[in-house]
């Protein structure tokens, strides 16, 4: 075997090996988004014999009790204009109170969102909209411990709470010039499928800073309207509440 062939082979056996990743990358665009959101949340919760209870958290609360949060955006888009979304977001909190009685309060609080939707874009000349069906899975755990140091007792509460919402949307993207895009989103879900409502609205703009970097900037806003069981009995749940805030994020295009 001469030199040739044993630079040839090796040669040969890579760019067929990368033929297949680069036809791929040519058809279809991928963008990863990971991000953070300023998140408040507002609205009432219910659980066994508390029949309402007001949730009012902004997002300095949550980080003096934040324990663990990750957020991330995927999306995926063909030539045929077919895409595909991905979208997860969590918040683990954990704080606790002491009462002048000698009480303790220790609560833990887990909030959970993944969305996984199909999308089909029209391209217009400075624009395009996207026509999306999807679901929306709501996780929510919740545990409390109060300590009674009068009657050397411990009580011990834990809620475990997920569903899932089917959601149909509309998002719009307007191309104001060469870097900077325009986003508006919305969709609607629930409607007695598994929650009485929920609905996502997202404004806001980004800034194409490379190929490869984009910056993105908007106010995002989800309702959810959920109830099961009978109030006052075990096993009733209620989770009537609004997560807002704004949102930073970094998107990896290729």
């Amino acid at each position: 075997m001469n030199s040739l062939t044993k630079f040839t082979y090796p040669t040969l056996l890579s760019a067929a090996m990368l033929f297949p990743l680069n036809a791929l990358a040519d058809e279809w665009q991928f963008m990863i988004e990971p991000y953070l959101m300023g998140t408040n949340i507002e609205g009432d919760f219910g659980s066994g014999k508390i029949e309402q209870a007001e949730v009012d958290v902004d997002f300095g609360t949550i980080l003096d009790n934040l324990d663990m949060a990750g957020m991330i955006h995927m999306e995926a888009i063909s030539p045929g204009n077919i895409g595909l979304a991905f979208d997860y977001g969590f918040m683990d909190l954990g704080g606790g109170r002491s009462f002048e009685t000698g009480q303790e309060l220790d609560a833990g609080v887990r909030q959970g969102v993944m969305e996984a939707q199909i999308f089909y874009r029209n391209q217009l000349q400075h624009a395009s909209i996207d026509y999306i069906a999807g679901v929306r899975w709501w996780d929510n755990d919740i545990d409390i411990d109060v300590d009674l140091p009068n009657l050397d007792q411990r009580l011990s509460a834990s809620v475990e709470q997920d569903w899932v919402d089917f959601v149909v949307g509309l998002r719009w993207y307007s191309y104001l010039s060469e870097n900077w895009t325009f986003e508006l989103y919305g969709d609607i879900g629930g409607l007695d499928f598994a929650s009485e409502f929920t609905s996502k609205v997202k404004i806001g703009l980004q800034w194409q800073m490379t190929d490869l970097l984009t910056l993105d900037m908007k106010y995002v806003a989800t309702w959810v309207d959920y109830e099961t069981g009978s109030p006052g009995e075990p096993g009733y749940f209620s989770y009537d509440t609004v997560t807002h805030g704004p949102v930073l994020g970094l998107v990896f295009t290729f």
